[in-house]
């Protein structure tokens, strides 16, 4: 049997599918992660050299594929956020994004970005319209 490795189940049933419309018996196996195809070793060569090819243009598609999901789990993995504490006592999350966080805490101290978010909090709740140069703090 010649196997046939993929760590991804869309290009695994591309190929698959290939295999089966030349003709050949393919089996399927999944473990870990990665799916197999095995074929008969016997089967056509011509059939063999073209799914061989077919399968290198379904390496790069298996390898495009896994970056992306690698960068969608970073991206999900790198979060960041305020707590703001609401005046009903409710505590809410403001995501924001991580480097824009770290670049903030370089400059302020955590103490001071709680005194900003609660100042922000505040006038978000209970707003006062008049100028700042009136507004008594």
């Amino acid at each position: 049997m010649l196997d046939y490795i993929f760590f991804n189940k869309k290009t695994c049933d591309l190929f698959t599918k290939s295999a089966i419309s030349a003709g050949i018996t393919a089996i399927v196996d999944c473990a870990d992660d990665c799916y197999t195809v095995r074929l008969p070793e016997d089967s056509e060569s011509n059939l063999l050299e073209e799914l061989e090819d077919y399968y290198d243009e379904l390496l790069d598609m298996d390898r495009d594929l896994a970056e992306a999901q690698e960068q969608e789990t970073t991206a999900e993995t790198y979060t960041a956020g305020i707590s703001v504490a609401l005046k009903d006592g409710r505590h809410v999350y403001a995501q924001v994004a991580p480097e824009l966080l770290s670049r903030v805490l370089q400059c302020i101290s955590t103490d001071e970005l709680n005194t900003l978010v609660c100042a922000v909090t505040e006038a978000v709740e209970d707003p006062d319209e008049s100028s700042l140069c009136k507004q008594q703090r």
